[in-house]
């Protein structure tokens, strides 16, 4: 017996893509049923693309300020240089082909935010996703 709330697996491959892709897929999906389906999503669709588009632009926002803060630090004398080699470390040296340890954390965190999705549920970031359920 299926439940009335099954979520169709069409809207599922969209979250799990807009994940992946850092909200590109479902940036494309919206402008798609906005101007040419003219159909409202649904609530679950429409939860999951909130959610990796504040990811995508918290991403961008990370990324900005950390890019600012190392290059303040790295004017310090000794301060600056053992951050400059942390940096190296965690950003630019590759561990696994050319994926760094960074990239890697962040890969596996959208792997899992996808995987969640394909089975038809919200995956819970704290804050984000009850961000997501408010705007909705």
């Amino acid at each position: 017996m299926q439940h009335k709330t099954e979520v169709p697996f069409f809207e599922r491959i969209i979250a799990a893509g807009s994940y992946l892709t850092l909200g590109t897929v479902g940036m494309i999906w919206f402008l798609i049923s906005v101007f040419v389906v003219k159909k409202p999503m649904s609530g679950y669709l429409t939860c999951n693309l909130i959610q990796s588009f504040v990811l995508s632009i918290l991403y961008a926002i990370i990324s900005l300020a950390y890019s600012i803060f190392i290059g303040l630090l790295t004017a310090i004398p000794f301060v600056g240089t053992l951050f400059l080699k942390l940096h190296v470390f965690l950003f630019e040296m590759p561990i696994f082909n050319t994926l760094n340890f960074i990239n890697y954390i962040i890969l596996l965190f959208l792997c899992y935010l996808s995987f969640i999705s394909l089975f038809g549920k919200l995956p819970y970031v704290p804050y984000i996703t009850d961000i997501a359920k408010k705007m909705f």
